[in-house]
């Protein structure tokens, strides 16, 4: 009989009982069946466990791992698993999206044919809380090579990081990953002290050791309603507090493609806008957004602080009259100019 390698499942829990039950079902019906299934919950406030302890009861592939607290972190989550996987090939299925029957299958063909691979993706649906389909993440994809992601491919991965990787994250969502155990030791840590992009820096250092493969058909379904809180952080200036720190980090990986490259800078004053006029975002993070644009190339910071005025001046000055009237404005500026 063909060798069957083991697929460590990952599904990293934290308060989505309403989901949990679709997911981890999802799991269990692979037509791929050499598993070994590990879910973590970290502590969550929900009836989560209780829907774990009646799986685990029914299948012995399942491996229960509890936080007694709450770790604050998903990619620690990700990295405990991945220490604790006896597995060749590794799936961090989120405990909020579900899969297509096929998904292990269809990607284990592709990975395994070439120790080169470090991961293997597929193109995942977005649903919503209601399992209904608003669209495809290769839609999206989309604007950044149109005909890349219509087919299925096997390309070196520290090309697509320089070419795409500093203006989106062309690994949309975990959960329609497959990881070779091997490349996520060598990669390292996921970047747990990022709250939303720790994924996006972590895919750039598996894809920079290895291969990757990509399969045209959407086998995952990606819950959006992350979205509401991905609204929060942006409006927070956590997002952009994010983005800013991992440019230089990626720009350490070769030079990038420049025209996504000066698309990218030319966005930051947009959202540096955004951020700016949201009385919700700290001053501290103001500070910290300049200081990490200025050091992704020299005499950057000024002139998007420049650029972020003039959109102001160009909408009436309300952004600026909210800043004045928060009583922002005079400190913003003394410390940003004096950097």
């Amino acid at each position: 009989m063909e060798h069957s390698p083991l697929v460590s499942v990952i599904i990293p829990n934290y308060n989505h009982a309403r989901y949990l039950g679709q997911r981890i079902d999802s799991v269990l019906q692979q037509t791929y069946s050499n598993l070994e299934i590990l879910i973590l919950d970290d502590c969550s406030p929900d009836n989560s466990r209780d829907i774990i302890e009646v799986y685990a009861k029914k299948d012995q592939r399942i491996k229960t791992v509890y936080n007694e607290k709450n770790s604050g972190s998903t990619f620690k989550q990700w990295d405990k698993g991945i220490s604790l996987c006896t597995g060749e090939y590794i799936w961090i299925a989120e405990s909020d999206d579900y899969a297509d029957a096929s998904l292990v299958e269809r990607l284990l063909a592709k990975i395994r044919v070439n120790p080169a691979i470090a991961l293997a993706y597929c193109d995942s649906y977005d649903v919503d809380g209601e399992n209904i389909i608003h669209g495809k993440q290769s839609d999206a994809l989309g604007a950044v090579d149109a005909e890349l992601w219509k087919h299925d491919f096997t390309v070196a991965g520290l090309p697509l990081v320089l070419r795409f990787m500093a203006y989106r994250n062309i690994i949309p969502n975990a959960s329609a990953v497959l990881l070779r155990y091997a490349a996520a030791v060598q990669a390292g840590p996921a970047a747990a002290e990022l709250i939303i992009l720790g994924d996006w820096l972590y895919w750039v250092k598996i894809m920079s050791v290895g291969e990757v493969a990509y399969v045209a058909s959407p086998l995952n379904y990606f819950r959006a309603h992350r979205n509401n809180v991905r609204s929060k952080t942006i409006a927070n200036g956590t997002i952009l507090e994010e983005i800013t720190s991992t440019l230089p980090l990626l720009k350490s990986y070769g030079p990038l493609d420049e025209s996504l490259y000066k698309r990218k800078i030319a966005e930051l004053a947009e959202s540096w806008f955004s951020t700016l006029v949201n009385v919700n975002t700290p001053f501290e993070r103001h500070v910290k957004i300049y200081n990490n644009i200025n050091s992704i190339e020299p005499g950057l910071g000024p002139k998007t602080v420049v650029k972020v005025f003039g959109k102001m001046f160009r909408n009436r000055l309300s952004g600026f009259k909210m800043l004045i009237g928060d009583g922002l404005i005079n400190p913003l500026l003394k410390r940003l100019f004096k950097k």
